[in-house]
């Protein structure tokens, strides 16, 4: 990130005498001051002295406090580290999130803040001191928080680094806007976290679940499933799923559904045209239909409970209830293993590769990159039709010809 600091230093030499002059930031505005004395507002502040300010470090500090105690643009309240973290992630009030997304729409989400303030509400806030000052605060104090919460032991590693993170990127703001030095640092060093790879289940379990679910688990969950392994659709984007966007063999994806933004695009920003099965798209509009709730949406998958949308946790949490209820894993195996709902996506992944080329695979998964969605806007219809095949070579056999 870079910062600005809330003033500049610059040295004149006349007749022989060095003089030190400093620009000022306006925090408000971002515009700078013309050229102050140093020697001057040492004389404002009060601090007599004939002796000539000669080291930049003396410079420096004389700005400072000039700063600190108002002389430059008014006397201003201390601000707290405590108050300026409650705004810094509050969505409706915070500059941050205003200057990003205007700047830049939609590059941060309800969402993402939403999670770094509960983390900061849960796990930060209690451990400072309210009458803190930010531009007191130092690395020492930070690291002893990371070290408090490493100490209590209830958050992984992981989180612990996010929440150091979001705390950091708080500060760096504060830099930015010339509340605290530019010439400190705020980012502690991150915990070695390990991440645990995502399990899938082996081709023999996969074709054993999917049986159980067709004849004995619940429809919408066996579809959810179906439609994930076809397509490898993220459960966002499930959640986000309408009638209007499944044709005859083919779904748009072009939205999905968070908690907090509501519908919103895609991961990555694109629309993409995933190649679905004609049965399974003619299942899914029958499972919107049989929805006895009036929804504005249509969505496929709708809550029981008021046929809206389902919940953030719906997929994840009822994908693997039916996979312990089928007596293939258990629930200590699903979890040793990490098999989520997510891991369908990675088999479908995995099923398709080798199958359909590598840019196809890509766009039709949605992990492409920006270089990679420059050169594919869409699907060729040679590349959807190998997408079918490989459908239908790979995964469905796997399922049964029951019904297919």
């Amino acid at each position: 990130m870079v910062t600005s600091a809330p003033f500049t230093l610059c040295r004149i030499t006349r007749s022989e005498r060095m003089y030190w002059y400093a620009l000022f930031r306006n925090p408000e505005t971002g515009e700078r001051t013309n050229k102050k004395s140093v020697e001057k507002i040492r004389k404002e502040l009060g601090i007599i002295s004939s002796s000539p300010i000669r080291r930049r470090d003396e410079a420096i500090i004389i700005c400072q406090k000039a700063l600190d105690e108002g002389i430059i643009f008014g006397k201003r309240e201390p601000l707290s580290l405590y108050s300026y973290l409650k705004e810094f992630f509050d969505w409706d009030t915070s500059p941050y999130v205003e200057r990003r997304n205007l700047l830049d729409p939609g590059s941060i989400s309800k969402d993402y803040i939403a999670t770094r303030q509960n983390l900061i509400s849960n796990h930060i806030l209690p451990r400072i001191n309210t009458n803190l000052l930010l531009s007191t605060v130092t690395l020492n104090q930070l690291e002893q928080i990371q070290l408090s919460l490493v100490k209590e032991g209830r958050l992984a590693s992981s989180t612990i680094n996010i929440c150091m993170g979001a705390l950091s990127l708080a500060l760096g703001e504060a830099q930015r806007r010339g509340l605290l030095p530019g010439n400190r640092t705020y980012k502690v060093r991150k915990l070695k976290s390990m991440h645990k790879a995502r399990g899938i289940l082996s081709e023999q379990e996969l074709k054993d679940f999917m049986k159980y679910l067709k004849s004995d688990g619940e429809r919408r969950i066996y579809l959810a499933c179906l439609l994930a392994l076809l397509t490898g659709m993220r459960s966002g984007e499930l959640r986000a799923l309408q009638f209007g966007s499944i044709g005859d063999g083919v779904i748009t994806v072009d939205q999905a559904y968070a908690d907090k933004a509501g519908l919103k695009v895609p991961k990555g920003k694109k629309t993409r045209y995933v190649p679905c099965p004609v049965f399974l798209c003619d299942q899914l509009k029958d499972l919107m239909i049989s929805n006895p709730k009036p929804n504005p949406h249509h969505l496929v998958f709708w809550s029981k409970r008021g046929g809206g949308f389902v919940s953030s946790h719906y997929f994840s949490e009822r994908f693997q209830q039916e996979l312990a209820n089928s007596n293939i894993l258990t629930i200590e195996e699903i979890k040793e293993r990490n098999i989520t709902f997510h891991s369908l996506r990675h088999m479908a992944n995995t099923l398709l590769r080798g199958s359909v080329d590598e840019h196809v695979l890509r766009m039709t998964i949605g992990h492409s990159s920006e270089q990679l969605s420059d050169l594919y806007t869409h699907l060729s219809q040679r590349g959807m039709r190998s997408v079918e095949l490989a459908q239908q070579n790979n995964i469905l056999p796997l399922l049964g010809e029951e019904g297919f």
